[in-house]
């Protein structure tokens, strides 16, 4: 799917540009931006050599400004689907960050909000200090004062007070006595108004270093966030803060992130230099811990100090297998350390640290797959039966369940994988004896199936059954956990549980064996692969139910597949011909052929009970191939008969049997219905029961239509569409005058993917009906007869497309003219005629020559193409539109009955 819409992109996006000689910088911009591999397999599927192309990026870059081709709003257009196509598909990576890496990134804290802190008692005042000193008591005054450069203040009234180095405390008790002294019966109030500033240094591992003014009451993670935060080489745990040259304060950023002890953030004092030196040791921490991150670490920290540093580890961490990775002596090493040997680990720079989470599997589950109502884990336990888990009452089944057919998956991953198959009826019966029962075993998958191999019959059944709402919600709920669960299968479905395997078993396998196990895989890969394309061609297209066969046992198939080698044959067979459900199937120990029939659905109506073929693959030397007739009658009711890997069961059908084989038929008959038909009978004879055509028939304009033939009808358009996007895509990067809009490009695929494939075949009617030819039917068959039409129709490159009333003595050109004439764009030496019957008239010379005979006849059309120099010569482009065209008259002849 992906590489569908990457190559649709490409196709658009050079499209647009087919007049240019070379490609746009935006669309050489949007080409780069694929992986690799896309750009080689566009390149290789549409013949674009990409040395040219990127020859064409080297000139672009040197030719100066390049003129845009494509309009903004198309250029819009593909650069969204790109960007969405990008978010679907481009990997996500998220690369661990150091801790605390993001605690100064905030643009929220300013130094303004400093103004609003409380003072605490112990501030030493200093110029440019401003206090608000109040007085109350004969007289009320207020007054702001500042402390000057000798360190004085002098307030209204009292006597100067030098109160430089002073707390703020120290100045209120002093300010009182000094009142109470000098102001009797005065009180007095102080506060501090405005912050003097101070210069401090900030180096070091810090964005910006320098020299900062801030306000006095500020600490040093105030002056790290001035200087825009650490760089990714600073330490979060030794910063420090000197003044007159010693070292008075070291700050562990990581006791206020992780215990928010904010006692190291001391305040800094007018020529104070913070110093943030580079990061000594770091290890990475990553797994089931509660936060993954690069830490940062100090001499003597532990493994137990990183985790406690991490949150701590998740439930589901594995704490007996934690790995480190460390570099020693130029080479990396794997340390394996538990969690009791924790707080003993020295950690070193550069230690990689993983903790696994636990095996996601239970040992003692049990899981449900399918056609149920409580799709999931269940516990296991001693004993434990099918019907235990189904409810002997069938409550947990779905409507659509198969009763007769459910499968258990038994084997771990790593481990040797068998099927049991059983009756869900006979499993859930109160008359079922004791020892036919299956006990369940822990790690056991129990597969249940729909009785409907395709979407479509599967829903159309549900609706006949009236479910509610909220019936039809559980079900989608169970699609869903049912595909969670086969995706989980998946996840052990690969060649390195064999290896694995192998590996426990001790077994050894010499170069010629492991070519042989090649050989056995490939052999077996191509049996599934023929077996699977013939059982999936008669439905190709639908839809396959979430519960089919087909959607639960492909992974299962797939693990047998994969465990096979030369000494374990893979456990599989085949069951083909008149049975519900023909395809692959796992072979269960002592399987007989009934086994095989009731797996596969059972037999059809039309399945032959005598004789049926058996095909048996029997290795020596050499593979040989025996084929055996068994009595399939004698095998349902006394088997005899055991199947081995990869063997097949062809039913066969009942010789001349003859399935309910229908016809329609449509429009101007006596009686037009729906008809049986034997097999042979021709189109005269049915014509003749429906009582022929009326007397307003157009014999002429008889639209025959054939299953086969829409098959194959589909398969061209879509060939086509193809061809044609190849066909644009390599004149993209060809010169040319003339160019494609890229709506007509969107329009034109368009129309090819929505145009629907009718299967019509030409016939003569006439010819049929007087017997001199024959038409043998098949089922689907469809005839549609038409009133007899008065018009001919004018589409295509004309400037009034339209229906004009037959006149016998007009020419083509003549009806063209009164439909406005061509349009400067319209090729008039290929206009054509469709015929009412289907064919098309192509002229020998041109329409419009004199001694022209135009054979025209009422029902016809008559189509002006579009002229393909105009499309830069693609002649897909006519080919396309020819082929809308004569579906799109086919489908009105249609219509209008």
């Amino acid at each position: 799917m992906q590489v569908k819409r990457l190559l649709l992109l490409l196709v658009v996006f050079l499209a647009a540009t087919v007049h240019a000689a070379t490609p746009s910088q935006q669309q050489l911009k949007q080409f780069s931006k694929l992986p690799k591999s896309q750009q080689k397999l566009l390149a290789e599927q549409y013949g674009i050599d990409l040395g040219a192309l990127n020859a064409s990026k080297t000139e672009l870059k040197t030719a100066g400004k390049v003129e845009p081709v494509v309009t903004e709003q198309q250029n819009s257009k593909q650069n969204d689907f790109l960007s969405d196509e990008e978010k679907r598909f481009k990997p996500e990576t998220v690369a661990l960050k150091p801790f605390g890496s993001e605690l100064f990134s905030s643009n929220s804290f300013t130094l303004d909000e400093m103004s609003d802190v409380a003072v605490p008692n112990d501030y030493v005042l200093g110029v440019g200090d401003q206090l608000k000193v109040s007085l109350f008591g004969q007289e009320n005054i207020e007054e702001l004062v500042e402390v000057d450069k000798e360190g004085r203040v002098k307030i209204s009234d009292l006597s100067p007070m030098h109160v430089m180095g002073m707390s703020y405390k120290a100045f209120s008790e002093l300010l009182q006595k000094q009142v109470s002294k000098e102001l009797i019966g005065t009180s007095a109030f102080v506060s501090l108004a405005s912050l003097k500033s101070i210069r401090v240094f900030v180096v070091g591992e810090v964005q910006s270093p320098g020299s900062y003014t801030l306000p006095s009451l500020s600490t040093i993670t105030h002056s790290l966030y001035a200087s825009g935060g650490l760089t990714d080489i600073g330490s979060l745990r030794n910063v420090q803060l000197k003044r007159k040259g010693k070292l008075v304060q070291t700050l562990d950023l990581y006791d206020l992130l992780l215990s928010g002890n904010s006692v190291g953030d001391v305040h800094l004092k007018s020529g104070d230099t913070v110093f943030v030196p580079s990061v000594q040791s770091r290890v990475t921490l990553k797994g089931s811990v509660r936060r993954e991150a690069i830490f940062e670490l100090k001499e003597g920290e532990t493994l137990s100090d990183l985790i406690r540093m991490s949150g701590g580890m998740k439930a589901s961490a594995y704490k007996e297998s934690i790995l480190i990775s460390r570099y020693t002596d130029g080479a990396k090493t794997v340390l394996e350390v538990d969690s009791r040997s924790m707080a003993q680990t020295q950690l070193r720079d550069g230690d990689e640290i993983s903790i696994s989470d636990v095996a996601t599997s239970f040992e003692n589950e049990i899981s449900l797959v399918g056609a149920v109502v409580r799709p999931g884990k269940y516990a296991w336990r001693p004993n434990i039966k099918i019907r235990d888990i189904l409810d002997s009452n069938m409550s947990n089944l779905l409507p659509q369940a198969d009763r007769n057919y459910g499968l258990i998956v038994r084997g771990k991953a790593f481990e040797d994988t068998s099927v049991i198959q059983f009756n869900i009826m006979t499993q859930l019966s109160e008359n079922t004896k004791a020892e036919q029962l299956v006990s369940l075993e822990p790690s056991d998958k129990i597969y249940i199936f729909s009785r409907f191999q395709y979407k479509d019959d599967e829903e159309k059944a549900l609706r006949a059954l009236d479910l509610t709402q909220e019936e039809l919600e559980q079900q989608e709920r169970s699609k869903l956990w049912n595909l969670y669960e086969n995706q989980l299968f998946q996840a052990f479905v690969n060649t390195k549980a064999l290896t694995e395997l192998n590996r426990r078993e001790g077994t050894k396998t010499s170069s010629s064996d492991r070519d042989q196990e090649v050989d056995s895989k490939e052999s077996t890969n191509r049996w599934l692969f023929s077996v699977r394309v013939e059982s999936e061609q008669e439905d190709e297209g639908r839809i396959p139910s979430p519960f089919s066969r087909i959607s639960l046992l492909e992974p299962v198939l797939q693990r047998l597949n994969n465990q096979a080698s030369p000494a374990r044959p893979v456990r599989m067979f085949t069951v083909q011909g008149r049975v519900k459900y023909p395809g692959n199937y796992p072979l269960a120990k002592d399987y007989t052929v009934a086994d095989a029939i009731e797996a596969a659905g059972g037999l059809l109506e039309s399945a032959y009970l005598e004789v049926a073929e058996m095909t048996s693959y029997e290795k020596g030397s050499s593979m040989s191939v025996v084929h055996k007739s068994v009595n399939l009658k004698n095998e349902l009711t006394k088997p005899t008969f055991k199947l081995a890997s990869k063997d097949a069961i062809n039913v066969l059908a009942v010789p001349k049997w003859m399935d309910n084989n229908q016809i329609s038929i449509a429009g101007e008959v006596t009686f037009p219905g729906v008809y049986t038909i034997k097999r042979g009978e021709s189109l005269q004879e049915v014509l003749a029961r429906a009582g022929g055509l009326t007397e307003f028939a157009s014999i002429e304009g008889a639209v025959f239509t054939r299953e086969e033939i829409k098959k194959q009808e589909k398969l061209q358009i879509q060939r086509l569409s193809e061809n044609l996007q190849r066909e644009i895509a390599s004149k993209s990067l060809q010169p040319a005058t003339d160019s494609i809009s890229y709506t007509e490009i969107k329009q034109l695929l368009n129309d090819l993917d929505d145009v629907e494939a009718m299967g019509r075949l030409v016939i003569d009617l006439d010819r049929i009906i007087d017997g001199q030819q024959e038409l043998v039917l098949q089922h689907g068959d469809a005839l549609y007869v038409p009133s007899k039409r008065d018009s001919i129709s004018v589409i295509g490159e004309v400037n009034y497309p339209a229906s004009h009333l037959f006149e016998n003595n007009l020419s083509v050109s003549e009806y063209i003219q009164r439909s406005g004439g061509v349009k400067k764009l319209a090729d008039d030496e290929s206009i054509y005629v469709i015929k009412a019957n289907g064919a098309v008239l192509m002229p020998k010379k041109s329409w419009f020559s004199v001694d022209n005979t135009d054979n025209l006849n009422p029902g016809d059309t008559i189509v002006v193409p579009l002229d393909s120099n105009y499309m830069d010569n693609l002649t897909l482009w006519s080919t396309s539109t020819q082929i809308i065209y004569q579906l799109g008259v086919a489908a009105a002849a249609i219509n209008n009955i």
